[in-house]
């Protein structure tokens, strides 16, 4: 038995059914509508509020007359993932734009080659692909550490066969 508030509503609400129905998208129209018939309260005049602070006051004359624009850029996203096995190497990339919308990309790397280096493979890859699109802001994503982190100058490079990587995707990234 049920008891305090729940008990009560769920005694109280029994005799109906609900069910879940999600909400469908808005049109903007709709939104318009909606605000042309409900109009806000509008202010004729600054200085009839009545402020305690009149210095608030004066910063809001003064934003309001210089105002300050801003762009707030999104960067796009690059993902990778390098793998070897005994078999064959690959590298995967994902690309995601700014509005979210993502784009997949696999290779087979036709060569020998350790989990480490297919990893910066696949780097390498995403960044020349995004330097072709002429993308000049970058935020990179990956489950390698050592290479994150070389690349981020965190950790020293100590292996020559990655060191030559190392240099190209640093180059790429500038």
């Amino acid at each position: 038995m049920l008891r305090g508030r729940i008990g009560k509503w769920t005694l109280a609400l029994k005799e109906f059914a609900f069910r879940y129905v999600p909400q469908k998208a808005v049109k903007g129209q709709a939104v318009a509508d909606f605000l042309a018939d409900h109009p806000g309260e509008e202010i004729e005049n600054m200085d009839s509020l009545d402020i305690a602070n009149a210095d608030l006051l004066t910063r809001a004359h003064t934003c309001l007359n210089n105002p300050i624009y801003s762009v707030h850029l999104t960067p796009w996203k690059l993902y990778f993932d390098g793998s070897k096995t005994d078999v064959a190497s690959g590298a995967g990339i994902v690309l995601e734009d700014p509005l979210g919308i993502r784009h997949c990309y696999s290779f087979q790397l036709d060569f020998q080659c350790t989990n480490n280096r297919a990893e910066y493979e696949a780097l390498i890859i995403g960044l020349e692909m995004l330097v072709e699109l002429g993308i000049q802001s970058v935020e990179i994503l990956g489950d390698s550490m050592l290479v994150l982190k070389q690349v981020a100058g965190e950790y020293k490079c100590l292996n020559p066969s990655l060191a030559v990587y190392l240099v190209v995707a640093r180059n790429l990234l500038t």
